[in-house]
């Protein structure tokens, strides 16, 4: 079969022509996407995924312990108990305990130490039989770290499940989140930190995906700091300059090593939000959550006034106060629950 020189020469031009126009086509769709609230959300991921991975670099990285011993604690609870698992990332577990204690990331004698500790014991208790390599590297490795550590004593992994005794009467919840309001008008009169702490520890009991925790508050009640931060997200127009206490969820995209957890940030961040919320309303203590748009001037005046890593965001905001007795609020009514739930079965 013969070809034309031209005519192969033409294909060529063609086909070059055509790469140019795909790679031109290519850089417009990511500039415009660049502007758009989904391209800053595919930037701040990446970066949360090179944070996580410098993190990981240096051998101490927290949210990588947090999972892994996750991990190893639900392979704990399988049924029947297994004498080999976790051979793909005990290594990596090991190593992330042994890199966050020496950095002083996890201090002896924390909840957070007795909990890793505890696990990566009863990990190598249960696959004592095992000669797998890299379980064997691991238990070596372990031993030769708490050895020079007062470790106590701690049990604080698996335990037994038992029936809850409920210490609140489900008619008291109900109550309670039936009766709370957003409130937006506030008295002068500060709320003592210590409530706040304990509704804090309330909201950091929620669940997170594989523990992690990624996120934190930011907290401000002087006056002049509040009105400032209040004044910055949407829907506070008119009543930012009276609120008594305001706390900003920021979520840490660095918890994250993949694109697929990308929203568990809103997702953790919104559970413990609840509980806050919960936690200052059982006080005494009432709350408005505040709804944070994904604009970029408001997230730029937030990120320079809080002074935010380049991979954290905003999930949400939360007033709080007490409430002034002459303001009102709205009723917000609810849907009944048979426009919430449907039982099914497929």
């Amino acid at each position: 079969m013969a070809f034309s020189g031209n005519g192969t020469l033409s294909n060529a031009h063609g086909a070059r022509d055509l790469f140019r126009r795909g790679r031109r086509y290519a850089w417009r769709q990511r500039h415009r996407l660049a502007g758009t609230a989904l391209g800053r959300e595919r930037r701040y991921v990446n970066r949360g995924i090179r944070a996580y991975r410098r993190s990981v670099a240096v051998g101490g990285d927290l949210y990588l312990l947090r999972r892994n011993v996750h991990r190893l604690e639900k392979g704990l609870t399988m049924r029947p108990p297994r004498s080999q698992f976790a051979v793909d990332y005990i290594e990596e577990t090991v190593s992330a305990f042994r890199g966050c204690v020496t950095l002083g990331l996890v201090e002896l004698g924390s909840d957070e130490f007795k909990w890793a500790y505890s696990v990566l014991s009863s990990y190598f208790e249960a696959t004592g039989t095992s000669n797998h390599p890299s379980i064997a590297v691991s238990r070596e490795t372990f031993c030769e770290l708490v050895a020079d550590l007062d470790t106590g004593h701690p049990d604080t992994g698996p335990h037994q499940a038992n029936t809850p005794v409920p210490c609140v009467k489900i008619d008291d919840l109900e109550a309670l989140a039936a009766g709370r309001r957003s409130v937006r008008w506030f008295t002068s009169a500060p709320v003592p930190r210590e409530l706040v702490d304990r509704a804090v520890m309330i909201a950091a009991e929620s669940p997170t995906a594989c523990n992690r925790q990624p996120y934190r508050f930011e907290i401000f009640d002087d006056p002049v700091s509040t009105a400032k931060v209040a004044a910055v997200p949407m829907g506070t127009d008119g009543y930012s300059n009276q609120i008594s206490g305001l706390i900003v969820i920021i979520g840490n995209l660095a918890a994250f090593f993949d694109r697929r957890d990308r929203h568990l940030i809103y997702i953790d961040g919104s559970l413990a939000a609840l509980g806050l919320v919960y936690g200052l309303e059982a006080q005494g203590v009432n709350s408005c959550c505040i709804n944070w748009p994904d604009l970029p001037d408001r997230e730029a005046e937030m990120r320079k006034l809080l002074k935010m890593k380049p991979h954290e965001r905003v999930v949400m905001l939360v007033a709080y106060g007490y409430a002034d007795p002459d303001s009102l609020v709205p009723y917000s009514a609810k849907r009944m629950i048979d426009d919430i739930r449907r039982y099914r079965a497929l």
